[in-house]
């Protein structure tokens, strides 16, 4: 259920960052800008929800962040293929690959914070 809750809240937190980014690119930002700052963010949301599952879990911290990464990411892929209708091309591959990434370490290092707290 707290996994559901997670996925809710980060379709909460992209929509709004996507609504941001869209104004943006109506003010005339440079795509090119509002392309990082959703790449940040998406890093940002993949490490926090990765170090609030690695704090709460009671199996190791990368597999914790590995599972709410992966939960994360299947939306992320659901969207661009319904969205742009593209297959996965090596961009995509390595930007998915930098936000497992992030997700897992942020489960280590919620887990490690957990352990030293104790």
């Amino acid at each position: 259920m707290k996994l559901l809750k997670n996925m809710g809240f980060y379709i909460i937190f992209l929509v709004l960052i996507i609504f941001i980014c869209s104004l943006l690119n109506l003010i005339g930002v440079n795509s090119t800008i509002t392309n990082f700052l959703l790449f940040l963010f998406n890093i940002c949301l993949f490490f926090i929800y990765g170090f609030k599952t690695g704090i709460k879990a009671k199996e190791k911290g990368y597999i914790a962040g590995i599972k709410i990464a992966l939960c994360m990411l299947l939306f992320l892929i659901l969207i661009n293929i319904f969205m742009v209708r593209s297959f996965l091309q090596v961009s995509t591959i390595l930007y998915y690959l930098i936000l497992v990434l992030i997700g897992t370490f942020g489960g280590m290092y919620g887990k490690s914070k957990k352990k030293e707290e104790d």
